[in-house]
């Protein structure tokens, strides 16, 4: 029985030795390993600087006309509704059916747009928002905007701006992403003037 032991001692110490002496002769250079990789990797350069946007000055084009619309006062809200808010008026559009159940759970934010207008947004496919404009002294869609990258707007403004700056967004590749500002004056959207 002890020599069994020994025995079975002496053969792990020898596989041990076996198993260094193999990596021993696996280690190489990654040349020496991989010499047909090595070589493409060698081909293979970046041509440019890998940033989180390709086209940075259209990027801050974009930023700053979006600021410059920001900071005008002129589309401040004058006074907030505080009356009772009323529920979605199905009638109001024939796409209520369809998105109902967003439209109700989007209407719990409250009042979040142009002083008495809740926006709701809903996917509409891959890269496509579409935000419902809701009256909420009447419940019903008054407009909508459709956008590719999300909007940006807010309860005192009348200022709604889709597909805001983005730096990581490509701007040469994506033609539907351009920033834009529209303008809600008496329940519609209008496009607001290029500078």
């Amino acid at each position: 029985m002890k020599l069994h032991k020994v025995y079975l001692f002496a053969a792990a110490i020898t596989c041990t030795a076996c198993q260094q002496d193999r990596e021993k002769d696996n280690e190489g250079s990654f040349a020496e390993t991989h010499p047909k990789l090595e070589k493409q990797l060698d081909k293979k350069t970046v041509s440019e600087p890998i940033t989180e946007g390709k086209n940075p000055e259209l990027y801050q084009r974009y930023r700053i006309t979006m600021e410059e619309y920001q900071k005008r006062s002129d589309y401040d809200v004058g006074n907030m509704y505080r009356g009772r808010l009323s529920p979605l008026n199905d009638e109001s559009s024939n796409e209520v059916s369809t998105y109902k159940t967003a439209l109700d759970e989007g209407l719990k934010q409250g009042v979040n747009f142009a002083g008495k207008y809740t926006v709701v947004t809903v996917g509409c496919g891959t890269n496509c928002q579409m935000h419902y404009v809701i009256d909420r002294e009447n419940g019903k869609i008054a407009d909508k905007l459709q956008s590719n990258h999300g909007a940006k707007y807010g309860p005192n403004s009348r200022l709604f701006i889709i597909n805001p700056p983005d730096p990581a967004i490509d701007y040469q590749e994506c033609r539907n992403c351009e920033p834009q500002a529209y303008i809600f004056e008496n329940g519609r959207f209008t496009k607001a003037a290029q500078k």
